[in-house]
């Protein structure tokens, strides 16, 4: 009964040691709030570039009280780190819904604004995997630019790197 216990605790112990040994993340996944998460919602990270460069992906629900239609929305981006430890900084360039609004006509439904925004940011990623995230930007919309945010909290999977 001990034995198994004391593998485990050795296991959790390695953890750390192994990922401070050439460990990338590879694959993330977060919920939050902002652009990136599609309102409130799902983001997924797959990094490339030795974990320098990702491209993420979201969906979730743009909040409000007069939606006729659905108010599920997605977002896409791409991000470049500085930084390849637990604390990173990164310049993200998206594709998100930037505003909402219903038209109030019979049949018209709701109508998301997409657009192109670009952002500043910083993640932390712990060695065993948590993963905290907070940003803002401004999104380019039709008439005029508006300041996007986003924050969020997630997983992180990492690699080890051949030696």
């Amino acid at each position: 009964m001990h034995r198994p216990m004391a593998i485990s605790l050795l296991m959790v112990a390695l953890v750390p040691a192994a990922i401070s040994q050439g460990q990338v993340p590879i694959v993330s996944f977060a919920a939050g709030a902002g652009n990136a998460f599609g309102g409130l919602g799902l983001r997924g990270e797959l990094f490339v570039a030795r974990s320098q460069i990702s491209v993420l992906a979201g969906v979730g629900i743009f909040p409000g009280s007069h939606y006729l239609r659905s108010p599920v929305s997605a977002a896409t981006s791409v991000r470049y780190y500085v930084g390849r430890r637990q604390h990173r900084l990164y310049v993200d360039a998206s594709w998100s819904v930037l505003r909402a609004y219903d038209l109030l006509l019979l049949g018209v439904p709701t109508v998301f604004e997409y657009g192109p925004g670009f952002s500043l940011g910083y993640t932390f990623m712990s060695r065993t995997g948590l993963t905290l995230s907070v940003g803002g930007g401004l999104g380019l919309a039709r008439h005029d630019t508006v300041p996007i945010v986003q924050a969020g909290i997630g997983w992180t999977w990492w690699r080890h790197l051949a030696s």
